[in-house]
């Protein structure tokens, strides 16, 4: 059955606030006569820490109207619509959609509440990583949706065949076509290869046609699957002023393993990745040249990070003992996780939560008119 795990800040400064305005007062009432013994409802099954369906990390966009938004992906991307909550308003405030095998939700912006999407901050500091069966293809779709080209499908030293998109939403996708399995010593020659700068024409002679892939030269072999193991189908990837100090936190406040880091000539990294569960997080430092701008630039973050524990409680401590800053305290929530968020040192805000209860939409929906009613 379908669960939320996560809502718009909105709604969870809402259901802290009921939280926080604790029980009422008891009143002295006639005694009435001893009720009837109601047959107990039967235990719920223990839920599952991370439940089926998720990962350790999921992606949270905030976008300007999340029902358009959510339509655009289903028709643009393939996506999976799976359900959508209403606010007081009767609009859309929250919603969740599948890609491939990863889930990504949908927050409507809120510039009350600081929430604000990449129309909002003039740009955004993460781009979505996504494995597809034929980028050509998808690419296609989106720019012929409305998406915006960054970048067109081409074939890169990685072994992807690779290409970006802005969607009219403001946020940022890459697509990959896995097409070359290569060792780690063939991608650090044709790394080298990729960013050396091209030859000088030598005086009195004419210019030549310059290889622009140089690093041809050092053959992979055929790829086995369009998408490499160790990634889902969806992949986030985070600029940030400092990578080297990020990479750091993340290790200390999240446990997080670093797997890859590949340093730009000028020392400053292009590209890391860190494993967090049996997810993984994409990595590099700012560069305003090529775009590329962090939280601290833009003066926010249009993407957060939904992390699941088995121990959250331990899990919240551990990140703010390394410096992350409490934005939510812990507390059992009434869409049955038991959550808390923070924001790290680069600016992204993390919802840490332990699953709890396995509840349907309509009991989500009475449990939070209740704390409602109650506060």
């Amino acid at each position: 059955m379908l669960k939320m795990p996560l809502l718009s800040l909105s709604v969870l400064t809402v259901a802290a606030l009921v939280v926080g305005c604790g029980a009422k007062a008891d009143t002295v009432a006639p005694a009435e006569p001893a009720p009837v013994a109601k047959e107990e409802a039967p235990a719920r099954p223990p839920a599952k820490p991370i439940p089926d369906g998720f990962f350790t990390l999921t992606p949270q966009l905030t976008v300007k109207g999340v029902d358009q938004a959510a339509d655009f992906y289903v028709n643009a991307l393939g996506a999976q619509k799976l359900m959508s909550m209403p606010g007081p308003d009767g609009k859309a405030m929250h919603a969740e959609i599948r890609v491939g095998d990863s889930i990504i939700m949908l927050d409507e912006e809120n510039l009350e509440q600081g929430m604000k999407s990449p129309l909002g901050l003039g740009g955004t500091s993460a781009t979505m990583m996504v494995y597809v069966d034929d980028v050509d293809g998808v690419f296609g779709q989106l720019t012929g949706a409305g998406a915006t080209t960054v970048m067109p499908p081409d074939d890169m030293f990685w072994g992807d065949r690779y290409a970006e998109v802005s969607d009219p939403f403001g946020h940022r996708w890459a697509l990959a076509t896995h097409i070359e399995e290569l060792t780690d010593e063939q991608m650090m020659k044709r790394a080298e290869l990729a960013m050396a700068p091209p030859p000088k024409a030598k005086k009195g002679k004419k210019a030549q046609k310059v290889d622009d892939k140089p690093w041809r030269a050092i053959a992979g072999t055929p790829a086995q699957a369009r998408r490499p193991a160790q990634y889902h189908s969806v992949t986030p990837a985070f600029v940030v002023a400092d990578a080297a100090a990020t990479i750091e936190f993340y290790k200390s406040a999240f446990g997080a393993t670093e797997i890859a880091r590949m340093p730009a000539p000028d020392g400053k990294l292009m590209h890391a990745e860190l494993k967090f569960g049996d997810s993984i997080l994409m990595l590099s430092d700012e560069n305003l040249e090529m775009g590329a701008k962090s939280p601290a630039t833009l003066g926010g973050a249009a993407v957060a990070l939904h992390m699941y524990s088995e121990d959250v409680d331990g899990l919240f401590a551990q990140a703010t003992a390394a410096k992350a800053i409490p934005v939510m305290p812990i507390g059992d929530m009434f869409w049955g996780d038991r959550y808390g968020a923070v924001v790290d040192i680069a600016g992204y805000m993390w919802g840490l939560a332990t699953h709890k209860e396995d509840l349907s939409p309509e009991e989500m929906a009475e449990r939070m008119k209740a704390q409602m009613a109650a506060s």
